[in-house]
């Protein structure tokens, strides 16, 4: 009894060790360079493009300070880019793609996969395809360019798959704000303009430590101003999100929204005289609201939200009122009472 028990342990330590050296061979018969992923330093990573078989793309790139844009022209969230250099960083192979679904893999990674360029000062340095993940979800097919075996890859000590952190939405991508601003010192001028009631319009500026100065919208100085209120409100663009884009709208509702004044014009300037300027306007009401009896309430416009208008008017997103009464004021709010 003893003597079979024995045997079916040293069977099952065989079978171990034979399927260890096969796996191995597997792998030591494939050229690193064609199965090497991973970026070490990802910290001299400074663009990375990616592109899907449909022709979308998305280009990411790192500027001063580490911070990175998005195609050019906004702000990319950080943490979607920091999620994208960890996978970079961490993405390891877990296994060859097994022979009899090679070529199948292959057509699916030539139909649908993303194809990923890493570029650091200005060099590519990696090109590789992402494509779908395993039936089992525990792992992502990729291929290396000019590699001719797919690759079954992984993050050790995740579960899950890895495409969807390689997308290409340019939306998703950038930051959804309005104004961003993290460091408060940044900020150099904001003004406020009303349009339709000039008076009301202000700007606010830091010139130092705890020195401010406001100015009317003539572009005169007030002398006797509430110097801890004008800091608190540039404070407030610090960050100010938008709540959605607008898109896919009427011609005859664009014509008509182009045709509305505008409410309010807000303009912030950085240490570096770069300025963002945006524009608000009122919101058709188009749906009813009833009161609590039950009774329609005649509403022309929109009472939770504003169109604003970003990028030179390119871009159209929905604002929250809850989110920018703070920021609608008043010149005279700032100055102090006799």
């Amino acid at each position: 009894m003893k003597s079979q028990k024995l045997i079916l342990a040293v069977l099952i330590i065989l079978v171990i060790i034979s399927a260890f050296f096969y796996f191995s061979n597997q792998n030591s018969t494939i050229k690193k360079e064609l199965k090497d992923f991973a970026v070490e330093d990802t910290a001299s990573i400074d663009k990375i493009f990616m592109v899907d078989k449909f022709n979308q793309k998305v280009l990411l790139e790192r500027g001063d300070n580490y911070t990175w844009t998005v195609n050019s022209k906004y702000k990319a969230r950080k943490d979607a880019i920091d999620m994208l250099l960890k996978t970079i960083k961490l993405v390891k192979v877990k296994m060859p793609v097994a022979r009899a679904a090679r070529e199948n893999i292959i057509k699916r990674l030539a139909s649908q996969s993303i194809k990923v360029e890493i570029y650091s000062k200005g060099k590519l340095i990696r090109r590789y395809y992402v494509g779908d993940a395993t039936q089992d979800h525990s792992g992502t097919y990729m291929l290396l360019e000019n590699s001719a075996s797919p690759f079954i890859t992984h993050i050790d000590g995740f579960t899950g798959y890895l495409t969807t952190r390689y997308f290409i939405s340019e939306r998703l991508w950038k930051v959804n704000s309005v104004f961003y601003y993290p460091k408060f010192k940044n900020i150099s001028k904001v003004s406020l303009q009303y349009p339709q009631t000039p008076e009301k319009s202000f700007t606010a500026e830091q010139l130092g430590y705890n020195k401010f100065a406001l100015k009317d919208y003539h572009g005169n100085n007030i002398k006797n101003f509430d110097t801890l209120k004008v800091k608190q409100y540039m404070s407030l663009f610090k960050k100010v999100n938008y709540e959605a884009p607008v898109v896919n709208m009427r011609k005859t509702r664009r014509d008509s929204i182009n045709a509305m004044p505008y409410e309010q014009i807000f303009t912030v300037e950085d240490i570096n005289g770069i300025k963002n300027t945006i524009k608000t306007k009122l919101v058709p009401n188009i749906d009813t609201t009833l009161d609590d009896k039950g009774n329609i309430i005649v509403n022309k416009y929109d009472l939770d939200r504003m169109y604003c208008f970003m990028h030179n008017d390119s871009e159209i997103v929905t604002v929250q009122y809850y989110v920018f009464d703070p920021l609608i004021k008043d010149i005279k709010e700032f100055i102090k009472k006799d």
